[in-house]
């Protein structure tokens, strides 16, 4: 399999560099199962795993190694497995916020060139969570593509689309039912050769019926939904990056059950700013939009040129990422408060050598 069939490129070629020569070896990671990942390279597959130097110097669940990471790695002699050794930098990803309390970031995909918005048309279609995920991308700096899937079980398509334009701002929407091979074309159109795309979206809304559509074969397994609220069943059990036949990649991932963001407020910004521009004509420049007077953003509120659903969404997610940046402004603290502990035990270690000597 040769590199640039996986997406290699002058960039990681660079990255490579400081490592040529050292009987190492780049390679993708198209599979991760915890701790264990399948690596793809011109050795073909192999199994692989960190090696214990990498871990233990490697802080933080986000700098191990992700579905579309390259990789530099050796082959153990004794059973034939990729030994990691480090991750080279990445030129793009897609992360959340962790579940639960932990203020740690999740690399769900990395050195992706798009990322693909899924959402049924069924009873799966939620404007809100369109808004969080378009908010999610735009934090990653990746170009954007919204699918939306099941057109042919949708009674109301085009009032559908036009919600989703009005929501879109420049991104493109593709309307498709994926059991169509032919309205899967304009995504394939996109996945040129060393191109890699990702499908996200809540489980169930076609992401492997998608995958397969584009790889000319069944690869991964489809399930019904469930009748009541449209939600599927997990069938993809992880991501998994793939090459398709016209030499595009995808990621196949398993459905979102949350996804909470993980960066700052300018995704927020940017995937509202049609608010972001009625806020400047607020009389004041850090109007909150209650009960300031002449504000711009309450007046399009009451004369309906704003929809009341959006700007709460807008409120929520601000308030998400006001709490994350938060939370990573207190992370960033400990993290150098405990470098500097540990530079200080290094410092007393060596003195005390030398005193021992």
């Amino acid at each position: 399999m040769k590199l640039e069939t996986l997406g290699w490129n002058n960039f990681f070629e660079a990255c490579f560099t400081p490592y040529s020569g050292k009987g190492l070896l780049p390679g993708r990671i198209s599979i991760q199962h915890k701790d264990r990942y399948i690596v793809l390279s011109e050795k073909g597959e192999v199994n692989g795993k960190v090696s214990g130097k990498f871990r233990f110097e490697v802080k933080g669940l986000h700098n191990f190694p992700a579905v579309g990471d390259w990789v530099v790695f050796e082959i153990d002699s004794g059973d034939q497995s990729a030994v990691i050794h480090h991750v080279l930098e990445r030129r793009s990803k897609f992360s959340r916020k962790v579940a639960g309390d932990r203020p740690e970031e999740q690399v769900l995909a990395a050195n992706i060139d798009i990322v693909f918005l899924v959402m049924g048309l069924d009873g799966n279609y939620n404007l809100r969570r369109l808004e969080r995920y378009l908010t999610a991308v735009q934090e990653s700096e990746v170009r954007s593509v919204i699918v939306l899937n099941k057109s042919d079980l949708c009674s109301h398509l085009e009032e559908c689309t036009k919600e989703v334009l009005t929501i879109a701002h420049g991104v493109n929407v593709v309307v498709m039912s994926a059991l169509r091979a032919e309205d899967v074309a304009p995504i394939r159109s996109l996945l040129t050769p060393g191109i890699t795309g990702v499908l996200l979206g809540s489980s169930g809304v076609g992401k492997s019926t998608i995958t397969n559509q584009l790889l000319g074969k069944e690869h991964s397994q489809v399930q019904s939904v469930r009748e009541t609220d449209s939600h599927g069943r997990h069938t993809t059990p992880h991501r998994e990056l793939l090459v398709l036949p016209n030499g595009g990649i995808i990621i196949d991932t398993p459905g979102l059950r949350e996804l909470q963001l993980w960066s700052g407020e300018e995704g927020v910004q940017d995937s509202f700013d049609d608010i972001e521009e009625l806020a400047v004509h607020c009389r004041f420049r850090d109007c909150k939009h209650e009960a300031e007077p002449n504000c711009a953003v309450k007046q399009a509120l009451e004369d309906g040129s704003l929809d009341p659903g959006r700007y709460e969404g807008f409120q929520k997610l601000q308030r998400e990422s006001h709490v994350q940046t938060t939370s990573h402004d207190k992370n960033l603290q400990q993290q150098r408060k405990d470098r500097e502990k540990k530079i200080v035990k290094q410092i007393n270690d060596k003195f005390r050598d030398r005193e021992k000597q």
